[in-house]
């Protein structure tokens, strides 16, 4: 069972005995989903939300609250387009941001006004004020950036070593929208607890363990989201603060039984949110 992994380098080898393999690096407690190839127009219809309007205040030594911390450079260029290449590798052509009105929002646009060409569609919603990510949403869809069913993709959560995720979760989505569901979740079979765990029995200490792995099903900050859902978006009440798209829409979502989940391997997940993540994707990314 997942609980008896000791670490994240092993958990693709669980995976595979206890669930259906549904993508290359991608698995499900059931095999409902009659996955098949994307055609053109179904890619086509499938816009990539990146959601850039975090403060990163975890590393805001690096950023010094002067650029997005999805603009911090790794291997000469921004985190972010590891994860906008990964999406464009993949045939995905259409790309909303949605950032704030803030200089590090400023960051953002400014550098991929730049970048795209032949064919590429880039758009931005620019948030007035801190929304949180369902209110982001909200907003982008009222404005019209977000026009169709998407995938959103928070950049800073990098998908690594597995260069077809864009499209293997592109299938399962469409897939899934036809059997109903008007959601899906990417989650890690679990994660190491940054600290370490103290075991006791009756209140005495026998043992001390290393940042253990905990066998949660955590959500990696990518999930995709159909168009039969915006209603539901556009009840969301944005006046006050900040509005949590999982604590509101998806919740509301799963309990209806609407939300797919599928499990990524843990060790092809870096969130590159702290200092030493970000130093793990820098290793990863420079070949060390």
């Amino acid at each position: 069972m997942i609980h008896e992994m000791v670490d994240i380098e092993n958990t693709e080898a669980q995976l595979k005995r206890m669930c259906a393999q549904v993508g290359e690096h991608l698995y499900a407690k059931t095999d409902e989903l009659n996955i098949g190839p994307l055609n053109e127009k179904e890619k086509s219809n499938l816009q990539v939300v990146l959601m850039m309007g975090g403060s990163g205040t975890r590393l805001l030594h690096r950023t010094g609250g002067r650029i997005s911390k999805h603009m911090i450079e790794v291997g000469g260029q921004p985190i972010s387009k590891f994860t906008i290449d990964l999406w464009q590798n993949g045939g995905f052509t259409d790309f909303c941001f949605l950032i704030d009105n803030t200089d590090m929002g400023e960051s953002v646009q400014t550098f991929y006004d730049g970048v795209f060409s032949g064919g590429i569609r880039n758009s931005y919603s620019v948030e007035p004020k801190k929304m949180g990510s369902g209110g982001a949403i909200k907003y982008a869809i009222e404005r019209g950036v977000i026009r169709s069913s998407f995938i959103n993709h928070f950049p800073d959560d990098a998908i690594v070593n597995y260069p077809n995720f864009a499209e293997d979760l592109a299938k399962i989505f469409v897939a899934a929208m036809k059997v109903g569901y008007q959601a899906v979740i990417v989650c890690t079979p679990g994660m190491l607890y940054p600290y370490g765990e103290v075991i006791d029995e009756d209140g005495k200490v026998v043992d001390f363990v290393e940042k253990p792995f905990i066998a949660r099903d955590s959500n990696t900050g990518v999930f995709a989201i159909s168009e039969k859902a915006f209603n539901l978006i556009k009840e969301l009440d944005i006046t006050g603060d900040p509005v949590k798209i999982e604590r509101t829409v998806l919740k509301t979502l799963a309990q209806a039984g609407k939300v797919f989940k599928v499990l990524l391997p843990t060790e092809y997940w870096i969130p590159v949110n702290d200092e030493p993540n970000f130093q793990k994707f820098e290793m990863i990314i420079n070949g060390k």
